[in-house]
């Protein structure tokens, strides 16, 4: 799934995923935010193909059944990619940005690297290295 997010991901998926973690399920919520109409279906077919939104059919008074995207687990585990891309961009780009990472009473979060023990790791001391053959995946 990440190699869907990081290098297969056509235009528009992680703004889709961002909206989704706004709150955003139905088509036209999505389609607000300046998605063509030809692309959108197929950005959002491609997250429910990669299992990061599921479709589940809803039907309001007096209107047609239609669809609406809901993030999976898998979606909701994507939650640090974007937090990354958020911390990263008020970091490095103008202070222009809408969004910031917060807890759900509005104090300011950020993303860190954190040992097995806790211990929160400075990002220069932190190496991507390979996993041993047959090594667990943490968490």
């Amino acid at each position: 799934m990440w190699t869907f997010l990081l290098l297969g991901c056509r235009e528009g998926c992680l703004l889709l995923l961002r909206e989704a973690f706004l709150g955003r399920t139905k088509y036209a919520e999505f389609l607000r935010i300046g998605v063509p109409t030809a692309t959108l279906g197929a950005r959002l077919q491609d997250l429910v193909d990669a299992g990061l939104l599921t479709r589940h059919a809803y039907q309001e008074k007096g209107e047609r059944a239609r669809d609406e995207y809901l993030l999976t687990q898998a979606g909701r585990d994507a939650m640090p990619i974007l937090a990354a891309l958020i911390g990263w961009g008020e970091t490095h780009l103008p202070p222009v940005t809408a969004y910031a990472m917060t807890t759900g009473d509005g104090r300011p979060v950020r993303l860190a690297f954190v040992d097995d023990t806790g211990t929160v790791v400075d990002a220069d001391a932190v190496a991507i290295a390979k996993k041993p053959e047959g090594a667990a995946t943490p968490g």
